[in-house]
C-alpha cells in the first residue's frame, strides 16, 4: 500500500523546520551548540504538532497515507523521534560552555524549567503509551491525551526561553505560530469535540445472532443512510450501561447502509463483555468509515487471506453480489468455535464456480504457509486479520516479488 504522499508530507514539515530555526537570525550570537540545541528542539515540537494531527482520523490524512493503521504507525514512530530530539536537545544545552549561553533573565530560567518539566512529561507518558498490551484501551486512550499537558508546557518553554524572538512576523515565527495553534487544536479537538462531532449516525441495536461461543453479529439500524463500500470498517459506540463507551473499530460484515452488521470476536475486556451483556434496542452511534479494502480494484484474479474475525470484510463483500472473479480464500482460525460463516463460505464456494475456499483450522492442522505455493502474475492479495499474521505473509509475498499488488487491514491503533 502507498503511503508516500502521508510520507512526504511529514519530511517536508520536519526538513522545514529545521531550514527555518537554521536560516533564523537569533537576538544574540550563539555558541555552535546553542544554536544546534534550538534547532533540535525547534524540530521536537514541530514532531509532536505532528503527533497530534495524525491523531485526529483526518479523511484527508487517512487517504495520504492510505489507511488509519499507516497513520497511527507513523504518529507512534513520530512521538518517539520528537522524545529522542527533546532528550537530545537537553543534552546539548547541557554541553552549551556557562559563558555562552547568553543573557539570562528570570523569564529565561523559569522557561528553561518548565522545559525540564515538559520533558519528563513527554517520557513519562509515552512510556505508559509504548506499554498499550498492558492496558484497557479506555485507560490508554485518556492517559494518551494527557500528552496535552507537557505539549503545552513545552510551547512556553519555547517560546521563553529561545535566543529566536518568536513573536515577530518572520518565517519561522509565523510557521512556529501556526503549527503551535494547530497542534494545540487538535489535541482539544480529539479531548472535547471529536465524539461530538464525528458520530452523526445514531441507531439501535435491532437483531443479535450468536456466531459460535465467542463471537456475535449485531444488526444496527441507523438513523439515516451510511454510506462505506464493502471492506472498510467502522468506529462503534454503544450505549448500555455496563459497556464501556469509548469508540471501537470493527469491520461490517454486511447491510444496505440503513442497516449493517458488524461482527465482534471476545478477544478483550470490551468485546467479551459485548459478547455476553449486549441488548436489543441499545443506542449506538457510528463514525467512519474507514479502510481500503477495495476488491473492485484490484485484478481479475485474487487471492484472500483472513484470520478469525478478519474474515468480516471478505463476507461483506461476497454478500452484497455474486462475484465474476476469480477469488481464492484461505480461512484460518483456532477451533471450530472460531470459525464465523464457515457455513456460509461452504455454500457460497458450492453455487460460484469462481470462488474457492480453504479451512485452516490450527487446532488440528499445520499453520498456513505459502512456501510452496507461486503466485500468479496479475493477481491482487487481500488480507485482514492478527497483526503478527498479516506482517509474516506480507514478508513472505515481497520477498518473492517486490511489485506484487498486496492489501491489508489490520486494527492496532494503540
Amino acid at each position: 500500500m502507498k503511503t508516500y504522499k502521508g510520507m512526504l508530507f511529514i519530511f517536508i514539515t520536519m526538513l522545514g523546520s529545521a531550514l527555518l530555526w537554521y536560516c533564523a537570525t537569533p537576538i544574540e550570537t550563539l555558541h555552535e551548540l546553542n544554536r544546534l540545541s534550538h534547532i533540535i528542539g525547534g524540530m521536537a515540537i514541530t514532531g509532536f504538532f505532528l503527533v497530534f494531527l495524525l491523531a485526529t482520523r483526518n479523511k484527508i490524512l487517512e487517504r495520504w497515507f492510505h489507511g488509519l493503521e499507516h497513520v497511527y504507525k507513523y504518529h507512534k514512530y513520530l512521538a518517539i523521534l520528537s522524545l529522542g530530539l527533546v532528550i537530545l536537545h537537553s543534552q546539548l544545552q547541557d554541553l552549551v560552555p556557562h559563558g555562552d549561553k547568553g543573557i539570562e533573565t528570570p523569564l529565561n530560567e523559569l522557561a528553561k524549567k518548565f522545559g525540564e518539566l515538559a520533558q519528563y512529561g513527554f517520557i513519562g507518558l509515552i512510556a505508559i503509551a509504548l506499554l498499550a498490551k498492558f492496558l484497557k484501551y479506555e485507560h490508554w486512550r485518556y492517559i494518551h491525551r494527557l500528552l496535552l499537558l507537557p505539549y503545552a508546557i513545552g510551547l512556553y518553554h519555547v517560546y521563553f526561553s529561545s535566543k529566536y524572538d518568536l513573536f515577530q512576523v518572520t518565517p519561522l515565527g509565523i510557521f512556529t505560530a501556526i503549527t503551535a495553534i494547530i497542534g494545540t487544536m487538535s489535541a482539544l479537538y480529539m479531548l472535547t469535540m471529536y465524539q461530538d462531532m464525528r458520530f452523526k449516525h445514531t441507531g439501535n441495536v435491532t437483531g443479535i445472532r450468536k456466531m459460535g461461543a465467542s463471537a456475535v453479529e449485531l444488526e444496527l439500524t441507523l438513523d439515516r443512510k451510511f454510506p462505506y463500500h464493502h471492506g472498510q470498517y467502522i468506529f462503534l459506540k454503544i450505549f448500555q450501561d455496563g459497556l464501556e463507551k469509548a469508540p471501537h473499530p470493527f469491520s461490517i460484515s454486511g447491510g444496505d447502509g440503513h442497516k449493517i452488521f458488524v461482527s465482534i470476536k471476545a478477544l478483550g475486556d470490551f468485546t467479551k463483555k459485548v459478547n455476553t451483556q449486549i441488548q436489543l434496542q441499545t443506542q449506538v452511534s457510528i463514525e467512519g468509515p474507514y479502510g481500503h479494502l477495495n476488491f473492485d480494484k484490484g485484478y481479475q484474479q485474487q487471492i484472500w487471506i483472513a484470520g478469525g474475525v478478519g474474515i468480516t470484510p471478505f463476507i461483506s463483500y461476497l454478500q452484497s453480489q455474486p462475484t465474476d472473479r476469480e477469488i481464492e480464500l484461505f480461512y484460518t482460525f483456532r477451533g471450530e468455535n472460531d470459525a464465523i460463516y464457515k457455513i456460509f463460505l461452504q455454500k457460497y464456494a458450492e453455487n460460484n464456480k469462481h470462488f474457492k475456499v480453504n479451512f485452516i483450522d490450527t487446532t488440528t492442522m499445520d499453520r498456513l504457509t505459502f512456501d510452496h505455493y507461486s503466485v500468479p502474475v496479475h493477481t491482487s492479495i487481500f488480507l485482514c486479520g492478527p497483526e503478527k499474521m498479516v506482517k509474516y505473509f506480507i514478508k513472505h509475498f515481497k520477498s518473492n516479488s517486490s511489485d506484487i499488488d498486496i492489501n491489508y487491514e489490520t486494527f492496532k491503533f494503540k
